[in-house]
């Protein structure tokens, strides 16, 4: 009880704190009017207090005449991505305060167009980190390499090419206030430091002991290049993956041993966070860390005791709402208890599908195959209504088979409560663990969610059947089963 008070009672003061902080900063307003957008949400990824959040979005509202507004605080230079939700970037806005006016077209090749408010040397500086982000992107899923790095072993020649390049950017970025200069330097480094880490890792994966030590050693001297706990790092959209894979890199790849005590995943990286970095670098990579949770629908209960730690150690962060909302999410998930309609049958003596599917003989079967790391899986679980309500109404058996691991036991039992899937929970055994590849993957690889339907005399006769999103093809493949 005693806990719960000071959490409310901090939680409070750090958003009191917030509040008053704001009433005294500058404004920053966005408007504009958007064209083509063929039925696309438009999105902004944005900074908070200078520090870029890299893993959560604004939805912004559109008016009857296609125009929008968008009002923060301002104050010191913010970076605002606009795009249109998984189909295009429309631009960056760079700005510390006052009113920004954009025309923005879906099908333009420009997309943008900034009739006020940002002059010529300042839209110069958002292209340039703009291209970076797309280039930086490119040599990472192996769609384009404008260094000549992706077949380059030698780590020396990968740091030389990468720094050389940061400096003739530096030049690119002049004529602006020093703010702003230093900020987007910083993301340049940071951007490229991204890049550095991304082929060291694809380069050591396989290589000899001697080759590994030269790619660390070249590490170190590109991340002091890079200065990653300078206080405008946390600037770019870089940055948290940036710390996230320096994390990783040092305990799993240099082997650095673990401090006593710290268990692996957020543990470590809360930890690493707070002895490795200070400032706004360690306020943005914690908060982050409780945003990756939220995003990823990971609410691992680790994080909960770290949420008290973090408003301790950064009271009046503008990350605070965010924090909370997803710290809170993450509490609602691990106190979800499981109600009787959830059905967990013992199958610990199952050898093959045949022996759960035995279970419910007589009866149509639609198998959901997912998994709770699974996106797809989760976000599917939005449209299962229809089905449930069918499903009851029809005596078809509702069996959401996980291929979850041992150790994730109590997280899937979670997150079926969580989601309310009323039906038979079973999760994949060791001993017909490959059948299920076999049987409904392919080449070893098994894509999910996958959704099956057995008939009454446990046939399968839909080895991918349509999702609940398809309810109307759905429901005609379950009528057609039946008969």
């Amino acid at each position: 009880m005693k806990r719960n008070v000071w959490r409310a009672v901090l939680g409070a003061v750090c958003l009191g704190s917030l509040c008053a902080a704001c009433t005294t900063r500058q404004e920053i307003r966005i408007t504009g009017s958007l064209r083509n957008a063929d039925g696309a949400t438009l999105i902004c990824y944005r900074s908070v207090g200078g520090m870029f959040n890299s893993e959560t979005y604004d939805t912004l509202a559109l008016q009857a005449d296609s125009t929008f507004a968008l009002t923060l605080p301002g104050g010191e230079y913010e970076c605002f991505n606009l795009a249109l939700y998984g189909k295009k970037k429309l631009g960056t806005l760079l700005t510390k305060g006052g009113n920004i006016r954009v025309q923005l077209d879906g099908q333009s090749e420009q997309p943008m167009t900034i009739l006020e408010g940002q002059d010529e040397k300042i839209t110069h500086v958002a292209e340039v980190m703009l291209q970076l982000y797309d280039d930086v992107f490119d040599i990472r899923t192996r769609q384009g390499d404008r260094w000549e790095i992706a077949d380059d072993t030698i780590a020396a020649s990968v740091r030389r090419k990468l720094t050389d390049y940061a400096l003739s950017l530096d030049k690119e970025v002049e004529g602006v206030d020093e703010e702003l200069r230093d900020k987007a330097r910083q993301d340049i480094r940071m951007q490229l430091l991204l890049a550095f880490q991304n082929q060291l890792l694809a380069t050591t994966f396989r290589s000899s002991e001697a080759t590994k030590q030269e790619w660390l050693a070249e590490l170190d001297s590109m991340t002091t290049f890079c200065s990653i706990n300078h206080p405008y790092s946390p600037f770019s959209r870089a940055f948290y993956s940036v710390v996230s894979y320096d994390t990783g890199i040092r305990y799993y790849t240099k082997g650095e041993p673990k401090p006593e005590g710290v268990e692996k995943g957020v543990e470590l990286a809360f930890y690493d966070f707070k002895h490795r970095l200070t400032g706004k670098a360690q306020e943005a990579a914690m908060a982050q860390l409780f945003l990756e949770d939220e995003g990823q629908q990971r609410y691992d209960p680790a994080l909960l005791p770290l949420a008290d730690e973090f408003c301790k150690l950064h009271p009046e962060s503008p990350w605070m709402p965010w924090v909370s909302r997803a710290v809170g999410k993450n509490r609602a998930f691990n106190e979800t208890a499981i109600p009787a309609d959830l059905h967990f049958p013992d199958v610990s003596s199952a050898q093959t599908i045949k022996d759960v599917t035995d279970l419910y003989k007589g009866k149509v079967i639609f198998m959901d195959i997912w998994a709770t790391w699974c996106g797809p899986c989760r976000a599917a679980f939005a449209h299962i209504g229809p089905l449930q309500e069918y499903a009851a109404a029809n005596d078809v058996v509702l069996l959401y088979l996980s291929i979850d691991r041992p150790e994730n036991d109590e997280k899937w039992r979670k997150m079926a409560a969580y989601y309310g899937l009323k039906g038979e929970h079973v999760r994949v055994q060791n001993a017909f663990h490959q059948e299920v590849y076999d049987t409904f993957g392919r080449q070893g690889a098994l894509s999910i969610p996958r959704y099956v339907i057995f008939d009454k005399q446990g046939k399968i006769r839909f080895t991918s059947a349509a999702s609940p999103e398809q309810w109307d093809k759905l429901k005609e493949q379950l009528q057609e089963v039946a008969r």
